[in-house]
Formats: structure tokens, sequence, C-alpha cells
């Protein structure tokens, strides 16, 4: 934390026909003292695990993805299971009619029939396989699911975090204003500074009043894409998060990669998919295979169940060079597109390892920048100004441009915290775990 000393009044050598106001820069030095303690301020936070926990939960995209691979599960039973039964029912007068010219007799026959068509029992055992495969993808696409909702409710949380930094500081930007303001109307009206300078610190204030007007314009629209992340209410008011500061982490690239490839659930559902369609080409080239169809008869006659009949029946693929080649054919070339969008999946979410990784290295060494160099030479810059001013060799626009450089340089220490958050998040999701 860096706190200025007061200023000696020795110091000062100014010129007696321009004297300037003392107050103000005993504002100016109350000001970033105060304003320097945003750094290492505590506030009011609301738990990030505990939003995590929330949104698993209650989220209705989650809830979504979750329903519909509870759905592809309860198709694996019917894609083993056989078609229904035929029940025949056979009213015969016709017969009863030639029956009573040559025997005499006249009641008509009735036969009752069952029959069921079962396909060759390899073509039953791969399709349950490609049900089971289609419901591991679905598995892994909710599990995705949850790692997208995870990674925005961190993204989110941290640009509120922001926001309310953001606040602080342009709220205390505006009270220094405002103080050096009132100091400088008051040595105007008494012919000691010029109104120039009187009229550009009011402009500063205006400035400051239109940012937090839309700083509290976002702060209310990230805190209602929370809230819907979590299916509650978008007016809900939430406390204060807590923006993190530079993590400490220790892992290295290629052991990102290989998390990617093991855990990431998109690129596991990519795998499954794969799987489906090489299940999905055997059962294409089974189609060769006769299929068959049992019936079993029985007749009756004068209210007696009397004869009965059997068959047997099987299909004959004859016109195989029309449909069963072409089918193989089409699902071939299916097999061959999905290894290539698998391969590029893959080489998709290497890259954003890639890229997460290395935003994250590279935000982390500028945050760094940021809090042992940046802002501390802006907040010296700000004080030599400000002598410089006092002392008459300066004019009110360089205090000016100075006072902006530190609030842009906090601001952007800030952003910087929270784009290394965002990218972590990115990068936790890109390889499918908690790196924490």
């Amino acid at each position: 934390m860096i706190i200025y000393k007061h200023m000696k009044n020795k110091l000062i050598s100014r010129d007696r026909s321009r004297p300037v106001p003392t107050v103000a820069f005993f504002s100016l030095i109350g000001f970033l003292i105060f304003s320097s303690n945003v750094l290492g301020q505590e506030k009011e936070n609301i738990n990030l695990g505990l939003l995590i926990e929330k949104a698993l939960k209650q989220n209705l995209q989650i809830e979504v993805a979750k329903y519909r691979y509870e759905a592809s599960k309860a198709r694996i039973s019917q894609a083993s299971s056989l078609d229904d039964p035929q029940f025949e029912y056979k009213y015969d007068k016709i017969n009863a009619s030639m029956d009573a010219v040559m025997q005499g007799k006249t009641a008509p026959m009735r036969t009752f029939g069952v029959s069921q068509e079962i396909p060759f029992p390899t073509k039953l055992i791969l399709r349950a396989q490609i049900a089971v495969k289609e419901s591991q993808m679905a598995y892994e696409e909710y599990k995705e699911k949850e790692r997208e909702i995870i990674s925005q409710v961190k993204s989110l949380y941290a640009g509120l975090a922001f926001i309310y930094s953001s606040i602080d500081i342009t709220k205390e930007n505006k009270a220094f204003l405002e103080q050096l303001a009132r100091s400088l109307s008051t040595q105007y009206s008494l012919g000691k500074v010029r109104q120039e300078d009187a009229l550009k610190a009011q402009l500063e204030i205006a400035k400051m009043e239109n940012e937090l007007i839309m700083l509290e314009q976002k702060r209310q629209v990230t805190q209602a894409k929370i809230n819907v992340l979590l299916n509650q209410g978008p007016d809900i008011e939430l406390a204060r998060p807590e923006l993190m500061g530079n993590r400490g982490y220790k892992f290295n690239l290629e052991d990102m990669y290989k998390s990617a490839k093991d855990n990431r659930p998109e690129l596991k559902a990519f795998r499954f998919a794969l799987e489906r369609a090489r299940k999905t080409y055997s059962l294409a080239k089974q189609g060769y295979l006769p299929d068959f169809m049992v019936k079993y008869e029985r007749m009756e006659r004068d209210g007696e169940l009397k004869d009965w009949a059997g068959m047997v029946g099987i299909s004959l693929p004859i016109w195989f060079w029309q449909k069963q080649n072409f089918n193989v054919k089409e699902m071939r070339k299916e097999l061959k597109a999905m290894e290539a969008e698998f391969k590029n999946k893959e080489n998709m979410t290497l890259l954003e390892v890639k890229e997460a990784f290395s935003n994250v290295e590279a935000l982390k060494k500028l945050s760094v920048l940021f809090r042992t160099t940046y802002v501390p030479q802006a907040e010296q810059l700000l004080k030599s100004s400000s002598v410089s001013y006092e002392a008459g060799q300066a004019d009110f626009l360089n205090l000016l441009d100075s006072e902006r450089m530190l609030l842009e340089f906090k601001l952007d220490y800030y952003k910087t915290l929270v784009e290394m958050e965002v990218s972590f998040s990115e990068l936790e999701r890109s390889v499918g775990v908690e790196l924490e």
C-alpha cells in the first residue's frame, strides 16, 4: 500500500501573484491515501462455490441436458427388443360352403394365428450397442453443459466484482474532484485561480457521473445474467462478490493437453459418436443377412379347435445391388466423415487449451506489472504533477491528465484480474476438470 506524505510548505515555491488553493491539495492527498486502499480493501462477498452449486442444481439448460440423457438410456432396451408380434383372425365362409356341398357341413371355419418377425441375432446386438453409444454421447453432452454453465458463472462473477471495484474507484475520483472544484470555485471568486481550472474540474465531475450511470446499468445486467443462470428472478439482489487476486498454480501446457484429451466431455462425446459410426457401418453390412418370420395357426369349426399349422419364413435380400450395397457405401462415407470430424474437434480442443493457457500466463504477468510498476508510477506522477501545479510550474490540465491516468491504470489492473479469471475458467472448461 502506498501512502503519500504530507507536502511540506518549505518545498513549495510559488508565484505570489498566482496563488493556488492549498486546501485542494490536502484533498488530493486524502484521495490518494483512500483510493490506494482499494487494492487491499475487504468487501462483503458472495460465495462462488455456492453459486456454482445452485447453478448445477437449478439451471434449466443443465436440466434439459440431463433429461435428454435419461431419455437416451430408456432407448437402449427398445433398440434390442423384437417388433411386436401380429395376431391374425380369419373367418372362412367360402371353404365352409364347399364343405356343405361335399359333406353336409355348414359351419364356417375360423382361423387364429400369431406371427413374429425375428431379425438376424447380430443385428439386434448391434442396434443395442448403437443405442448405448448414443446414451454415452448424451451423458457427455450433459457433463459438457455443466462445464459450460460453471464457466459462465465464474466469468460473470468476476465481471460483477470488477464492476463493483470500478464503481468504488469512480466514486472516490468523483469525490476528490468535487472537493477540488469547491476549493477552486472559492479561490476563483477571490481572483486567485483562473476560471478555466474551475470549469475543467466541473466537466470532469460530469464525466464521472455519466460513467457511474453506465456502471450501474452494467451491474444490474450482469447480476440479472447470474440470476437467470441460477433459474431465479432477474431482479434479485446479490451481495457484493470478491475479486480474486493473482492466482498461484503449478501446471504446464503438456499436462493441459493430456487432461483435455482424457477429460473434456465434448471430446468424449465425439469419441462415442465415432464408435457409434463404426457400429452403424457394421450394421449396414449385416443387411446382406436374412431376417426370419415364424407363424402359428389354429383352426376352429363347430366350436372346436381342430387342426393347426406352422410356418417359417426367411427374407431374401436379392436386391442388394440397389439397396444394401448403397447403404454400406453410405455408412462407410459417414464413418470417414466422423473420423475427420473427431480429429478436427481434437485439434480445436487443443487450440482452445493453448489459447486459454497463453492468456492466463500473459495476464498473470501483466497483473504483476500493474500492481508493482504501473499503478505506483501513476501515483508518483500524480504526486509530482500536484507539486508542480501548486508551485506554479504546470497547468491544471496536466494535473487532470495525471489524475485520469491513475484512474485508468487502476481500472486496467482490475480488468486484467477479471480477464485472467475468465481465461482461467475457459481453460478449466477446455481441459474438462477443476484446476484448483
